[in-house]
């Protein structure tokens, strides 16, 4: 049987590229790593208290990289186990956030907000940007970060 090949990146469902999140232990030691390794600049730093997220991105335009750390132990621990760093999450820019929600809802795909403290019904507003994040667990061991500017 013959199947035809998607090209990466299709904006068929996931849209653009994003960032790569990065999930770290100590989020000052790991910024300075990847500055020395990949000379990237920081663009920005994120602060989010509610769910006990410190971030900095890396790198202007498409393919960022997001470093972040969760404070709390509980959170961060399942997540990291044993490792000082890990790939976390892939994030993409959508059209329609709500579409592509469904579509993957429809391949039973659940959804979370980004400490993944539980599942969340719909988008979360965070910036003036609606997000929403897959558990990895029901989109085939990946997390997905979808990204949708909101109107205004």
């Amino acid at each position: 049987m013959r199947t035809r090949a998607v090209a990466l990146g299709s904006p068929a469902l996931l849209g653009d590229f994003d960032h790569v999140g990065y999930l770290v232990r100590d989020l000052d030691a790991a910024v300075a790593r990847a500055q020395h390794a990949f000379s990237l600049p920081v663009v920005r730093t994120l602060e989010l208290p509610q769910y006990s997220i410190a971030a900095a991105f890396l790198g202007e335009g498409r393919g960022t990289l997001e470093i972040f750390t969760i404070d709390d132990a509980e959170l961060r621990e399942p997540r990291l186990g044993a490792d000082e760093q890990r790939i976390d999450h892939l994030a993409f820019r959508v059209a329609d956030i709500d579409a592509a929600a469904a579509t993957l809802r429809a391949g039973g795909a659940r959804f979370s907000g980004p400490d993944r403290r539980g599942e969340v019904p719909g988008t979360l507003e965070l910036g003036g940007t609606r997000h929403l994040w897959t558990l990895p667990e029901s989109t085939a061991g990946l997390a997905v970060q979808l990204i949708e500017a909101s109107a205004r």
